[in-house]
């Protein structure tokens, strides 16, 4: 059963969210954020920014795909884990801020990283305020 139709606000919403952590890994790229990164900062640069540039492709397509299937359920859910990683990323970010080699600055940082965690949580709100509704209705 379709509630809403996929162009509501509510998805305007959830995709200026997906286009902050977009564009915040392309500042990650230029403030090396491998470096602060399990794993990844064990490797030289070179190598290390290949895998993290290379790794977002077929993560960023998996996301796109999914946050805006045309089944609700799939799109609701996909969205909420995006508006659940948005939140955590910001903590992350704010835990992170003092380490040696984190190089994000303001107002970059705080527009994408900081923003998209706002819009994690309105957008999260919204979507578990309607499935609560929905569920009431049922």
């Amino acid at each position: 059963m379709q509630i809403e139709t996929h162009n509501d606000w509510k998805h305007l919403l959830f995709y200026l969210g997906l286009a902050l952590l977009t564009y915040h890994e392309l500042d990650a790229v230029a403030r090396h954020e491998w470096r602060i990164l399990p794993g990844l900062s064990l490797l030289d640069d070179g190598p290390a920014m290949a895998v993290f540039i290379l790794a977002h492709i077929p993560l960023f397509a998996i996301l796109f795909w999914l946050t805006g299937h045309r089944v609700d359920a799939i799109r609701d859910r996909s969205q909420f884990v995006v508006d659940l990683f948005l939140v955590i990323h910001g903590f992350i970010h704010f835990a992170l801020s003092g380490h040696p080699l984190y190089e994000f600055k303001p107002p970059i940082e705080t527009i994408t990283v900081y923003g998209g965690a706002i819009i994690g949580i309105l957008h999260g709100a919204l979507l578990l305020s309607r499935h609560a509704k929905f569920k009431r209705n049922q």
